[in-house]
């Protein structure tokens, strides 16, 4: 595999998006799917997307409301 090759394998790897779905979420959180769906309509945890009917948030956005919340009781 030539060096152009190997660059374009390890962008579109590093391109790939994890994403989380609402019952991931409220599994985390220890909280029903209906707290985590009111939370995502009310932007209470900011990411959530809605692709049709499923509410999807990427990980790092997820990670990110995480850290977030821990910083702030700190």
């Amino acid at each position: 595999m030539n060096e152009e090759a190997e660059t374009t394998q390890q962008l579109n790897a590093s391109s790939e998006v994890q994403t989380l779905d609402v019952a991931a979420v409220s599994k985390e959180l220890g909280v029903s799917r209906a707290t985590v769906l009111r939370w995502a309509r009310s932007k209470k945890i900011e990411g959530f997307f809605q692709i049709d009917k499923k509410w999807l948030i990427r990980k790092i956005d997820f990670d990110n409301f995480i850290s977030r919340k821990i910083n702030t009781q700190i």
